[in-house]
């Protein structure tokens, strides 16, 4: 599976809610692809997030023991 950066799927999820917004409904292949490009970009927020809460902590620890 291709690992997406956060842009390419911000810009995959735009595109494919633009021609649905034109087409009004988009093939079944297509909605699949919208709602896995939604989960990953999902999944890739929380793990972003995850990693700055992670270094904030390791930095307030760091600076409460120093």
């Amino acid at each position: 599976m291709k690992i997406y950066s956060e842009i390419e799927l911000r810009e995959m999820i735009s595109n494919l809610r633009l021609v649905k917004g034109f087409a009004e409904n988009l093939t079944d292949e297509s909605e699949i692809d919208l709602t896995i490009y939604e989960m990953l970009l999902e999944n890739h927020l929380k793990n972003k997030y995850k990693d700055i809460d992670k270094w904030l902590n390791h930095k307030l620890n760091t600076n409460s023991n120093g």
